[in-house]
């Protein structure tokens, strides 16, 4: 397994060819809302018919929280889902509130292969094959590095 972080906010050109890939190749994705926090009502509308389950949660990818649970929106990855994403935001971590909901995470056979914590501007990769270490080398502009 190799770990690769963002360096950097991904965005305009970089940010769209990095949805791309990450809806390409991958199932689902997820983003969370918080009790305390507001969000666009309009934009959680638009991904409702491609919502696969939502639940509660305190733990998701990079996060353990002790506040209320969260709301995670478990979302089908496809061309619908990925043009949503690319028009609701110009860059990565955009998704945080009061406008977007958070922490986009993509998912391939429930595998995270992509978690991003956006208020904390924090987004990396989990890379179990080579085929998926090349798809990265597709995204002009894209910055990372690798941990070590």
């Amino acid at each position: 397994m190799e770990y690769w972080d963002l360096v950097g906010n991904p965005a305009g050109e970089t940010y769209r060819q990095l949805i791309k890939v990450l809806c390409d190749y991958s199932d689902k994705f997820y983003f969370v809302t918080r009790k305390e926090l507001k969000y666009n009502l309009d934009i959680l509308a638009q991904f409702k018919p491609y919502t696969l389950e939502m639940y509660k949660t305190k733990k998701w990818a990079n996060t353990i929280t002790k506040g209320p649970a969260a709301t995670a929106y478990v979302i089908e990855a496809n061309q619908d889902t990925c043009r949503l994403l690319q028009q609701s935001a110009s860059t990565l971590y955009d998704w945080v509130a009061p406008d977007l909901p958070e922490d986009l995470t993509f998912l391939k056979n429930n595998f995270a292969w992509f978690s991003c914590t956006s208020h904390e501007e924090f987004g990396s990769f989990s890379i179990r094959s080579e085929y998926y270490g090349k798809l990265l080398d597709q995204i002009s502009g894209l910055k990372i590095e690798k941990v070590e």
